[in-house]
């Protein structure tokens, strides 16, 4: 019987390799094919916490479009294969 000892640090490092260039291949290929640059940009606004004797600014914003949700896709399924 054969066992996989696949980490799950593997499946997020394939993941993240795989939303990046694929969003580097919508932005750069937007012009020709629109639709690949079509998405949606989620997150949490700036937001300012100041104490008096410190100030910490939270955010986090993810610009998703439809080549890096592909990206993450085929990340999943080279997962898989491994």
């Amino acid at each position: 019987m054969k066992r996989n000892y696949r980490s799950t640090a593997l499946l997020v490092i394939i993941l993240l390799v795989g939303l990046v260039t694929g969003g580097v291949f919508g932005q750069a290929l937007g012009k020709y094919l629109p639709i690949l640059a079509y998405g949606k940009n989620i997150g949490l606004s700036a937001t300012k916490l100041d104490m008096g004797f410190a100030t910490f600014t939270f955010g986090f914003s993810i610009n998703l479009n439809l080549a890096a949700v592909l990206g993450l896709i085929l990340g999943i399924i080279l997962y898989q294969r491994m």
